[in-house]
């Protein structure tokens, strides 16, 4: 599989963002002679794929001039000067300099001040990959300014203020890119569901029979641990669990909780241009859950047909016939990942689900997905659980404002659903 530089997502580091979410206006706007003040901005901040979208504008010009955008790359240490002597505009950007496109026209109405440059950065770095400042890194800056044609002023001309960019990574590419603390689940097709009988070890439950052939047709994905204490509070401002420890996984929160989590880290990393088109932050539906937690295995347990103290954090195992001393969740990856890299799948905490509760449908499926019923599922059992209760198959419910010191979450950055 080939894999994309990336940078790490805030979510999964303390590391503080390390660049602007959006560009930064800077320096001040000469005062055009019928008295307009040009302002430049943009919409994003560029990537180094040219994909970001990113479009300058500028608004408030003198209607009906001539005039050109340009940007450098390199204000270390520079101040700006004015742009002639008595004139209220002053040159923004250090030299060298090179312009986006040739001549605009502001368009608008003469003598009025609604005159617009608009310019499509991106298209132009793609046309010109030689042009100054490319090819670019993650990092690098840009700073760019307006210059228009104002006959009476000092030097027949005027600027408007400044705006500078920091040059970001593309969003991921589904499939593709390695996102730091988070696992690539790649599209396939599995069987859900268990026909395990109901007496020990596996203490098999009514919806369990139900064994079906389910397809996920898209790649995602997912954290490769439990949202940790520490990420949710960054986030959030708040660590509502019972058992401290920046490390472990963060409990006592709602469906509703782990919702507004994962909206306000999609509000976050979409800033960035971290979330590709159409993805989403988000939990997990039942079926991508399960597929991940088997990560190829058929068996009922992700390291095979039975489930020993050594090999999760739960309560007591009906293969051994031997408490585990399990008396509180443990930091996060305590124990060895399953084949695709996703720790704790079984035990520690339960993982809240997208999808409602409801019973399985038979025959095979594609992309299933539950939603407007009373109960949210949460699955995998958890620090307290005896062994059965976290088969891959076994689910559980509860109401969405449910909360309790076993259960928790982790999140997946997969296409957008609505529950």
């Amino acid at each position: 599989m080939g894999l994309t530089t990336y940078r790490a997502l805030a979510v999964f580091s303390l590391v503080p963002l390390a660049h602007a979410q959006t560009p930064t206006p800077y320096c001040t706007a000469g005062i055009s002679t019928n008295f307009c003040v040009p302002q430049i901005s943009a919409n994003v901040q560029p990537n180094t794929a040219n994909s970001a979208g990113c479009v300058i504008t500028t608004s408030g010009l003198p209607g009906q001039r001539q005039g050109v955008v340009f940007y450098g790359v390199d204000n270390f240490g520079f101040t700006p000067t004015p742009w002639g002597v008595g004139g209220s505009s002053f040159l923004c950007v250090k030299l060298p300099i090179k312009r986006l496109v040739g001549a605009l026209n502001s368009g608008g109405t003469a003598g009025s001040c609604n005159g617009v440059y608009v310019i499509d950065w991106d298209a132009f770095q793609a046309a010109n990959p030689s042009a100054l400042g490319n090819p670019w890194a993650v990092g690098d800056k840009a700073f760019v300014q307006s210059w228009y044609r104002d006959p009476s002023a000092v030097k027949t001309s005027n600027l408007s203020n400044a705006v500078e960019f920091t040059l970001r990574a593309p969003p991921p590419t589904p499939c593709v890119s390695a996102i730091p603390g988070m696992v690539v689940i790649p599209a396939g097709t599995f069987t859900q569901g268990s026909d395990a009988p109901s007496g020990p070890p596996y203490y098999g439950q009514l919806d369990d029979p139900v064994v079906r052939q389910v397809t996920i047709s898209y790649c995602f994905w997912m954290g490769a641990t439990e949202v940790r204490a520490v990420q949710y509070a960054r986030l959030m401002g708040v660590n509502p669990s019972y058992f401290p420890g920046a490390n472990k996984p963060v409990e006592r929160v709602s469906w509703f909780d782990a919702q507004a989590y994962c909206a306000a880290l999609t509000t976050e990393q979409a800033a960035l241009g971290n979330v590709p088109a159409g993805y989403q932050f988000r939990l997990p539906t039942e079926a991508e859950w399960e597929y991940a937690c088997r990560a190829g295995t058929t068996t009922e347990f992700n390291v095979g047909d039975q489930l020993l103290c050594g090999e999760a954090r739960f309560g007591y195992s009906y293969h051994s016939n031997s408490g585990c001393v399990s008396f509180k969740p443990l930091p996060v990856a305590s124990y060895a990942p399953n084949a695709w890299g996703l720790y704790d799948m079984h035990g520690n905490v339960g993982e809240w689900c997208l999808d409602s509760y409801t019973g399985y449908p038979a025959g095979a499926v594609t992309d299933p997905f539950v939603t407007g019923g009373q109960h949210r599922v949460f699955r995998g059992g958890a620090w307290d659980s005896d062994s059965h209760r976290c088969r891959a198959a076994i689910r559980t419910y509860n109401p969405p404002s449910f909360t309790s010191d076993l259960l928790g979450f982790r999140v997946v950055l997969a296409p957008a659903l609505v529950p």
